[in-house]
């Protein structure tokens, strides 16, 4: 068996292997980003499938449709952490992408002396390969090491994709470039696990029941709020807020304008729903009460109307009974009329706090 080849079978049974891992991991955690993630594998495998039987045109489609799988699952990553991707990246990205991707074509068809288009559209897969692997740095400040660890290997692998078409048909060089491409398939399998075993991503680890969690939705007073604080601050708490002076367990979105890791701006109420539907079904596959608090609802009132607010605390709150969690809102009841806190409390049956 030569280099070529032996590369090639090492590649497949990782790609496999880590496919139906993670596939095996969605049914468990049922998070998007797994499900993306195990299909992406899963049709990269193919890609070798293909090149083994000679099926030239399955090689850069399996490709495509494995890197589209990759960078849906960064995304879908970013939305259940709450991660917004800046204004001004995503104005770059618009504007760069397609001058690389052109000036990559042009390179290649000057450069190469019988140029391929099956060969180059793998070449072009590798540039969104490595802009994944660049909008996956977003999410840093929740895995700092195996999460900038797996967006560097995964752009390192879409810059190694870039060179498929120059030094594909290099006879001398095809099996370096598998060897290589078999090393970073290796790295990138192990980040990915690193992510997916870590206790962030399973966002709940088993701690005791502080006795003020109860189940339901409760408003309690900015000075009340101290106290539910200091009672939960061992426990892991979601935490929507206009600071960032809590527990070190808790895991707090600024609601501000201001971009930034984490921050949520106070017209995005879907994230808000999304982090928070993701947060309370591991909790409750893992046996605990998830607690969310959101402290800043005065501040989401000047950017949205009453309804739009009320509708949205609404499908928290029916979040909270589906998975028996627990909805603190902060609110200092000056703040909104007596028709509006009468229909708050019906709206969302809210409970008596301690």
């Amino acid at each position: 068996m030569n280099l070529l080849l032996a590369g090639q079978l090492f590649s497949f049974s990782l790609k496999v292997t880590a496919g139906l891992v993670l596939l095996a991991g969605w049914r468990r955690y049922r998070r998007n980003s797994l499900l993306l993630w195990s299909l992406f594998f899963l049709s990269s495998s193919l890609s070798i499938v293909s090149e083994l039987l000679g099926f030239n045109l399955g090689v850069p489609l399996f490709q495509a449709i494995g890197v589209s799988f990759l960078a849906g699952g960064v995304v879908s990553l970013l939305d259940e952490e709450a991660v917004g991707f800046p204004i001004h990246s995503l104005r770059l990205a618009a504007l760069t992408l397609p001058f690389l991707v052109s000036v990559y074509i042009v390179l290649y068809a000057k450069v190469v002396p019988d140029p391929k288009p099956i060969y180059l559209s793998y070449g072009v897969a590798g540039i969104f390969y490595a802009f994944a692997g660049v909008v996956l740095w977003g999410v840093r400040r929740f895995y700092p090491r195996s999460g900038t660890l797996l967006s560097a290997i995964i752009t390192l692998h879409g810059i190694h994709k870039m060179d498929y078409p120059f030094l594909r048909p290099v006879e001398w060089f095809a099996p370096i470039g598998f060897t290589l491409g078999a090393t970073l398939n290796a790295l990138e399998v192990i980040a990915f696990i690193h992510v997916v075993l870590s206790e962030r991503f399973r966002n709940i680890v088993e701690v005791e029941k502080p006795e003020v969690v109860k189940k339901g939705v409760f408003i309690v007073s900015p000075d009340r709020f101290k106290a539910y604080v200091e009672a939960l601050s061992d426990f892991p708490v979601l935490a929507f807020a206009r600071r960032s002076d809590f527990p070190e367990r808790w895991e707090v979105h600024l609601l501000t304008t201001v971009e930034g890791p984490g921050n949520i701006g106070p017209t995005q109420l879907h994230r808000i729903i999304e982090r928070t539907r993701s947060y309370l079904a591991e909790a409750h596959r893992e046996n605990v009460t998830g607690v969310v608090v959101i402290e800043g609802l005065e501040y989401l009132m000047m950017y949205n109307d009453f309804r739009s607010v009320l509708k949205f605390l609404a499908t928290l709150a029916d979040y909270i009974a589906l998975y028996g969690g627990m909805l603190v809102l902060v609110l200092d009841e000056k703040s909104f009329d007596e028709r509006q806190l009468k229909t708050l409390r019906q709206v969302l049956n809210v409970g008596e706090g301690k």
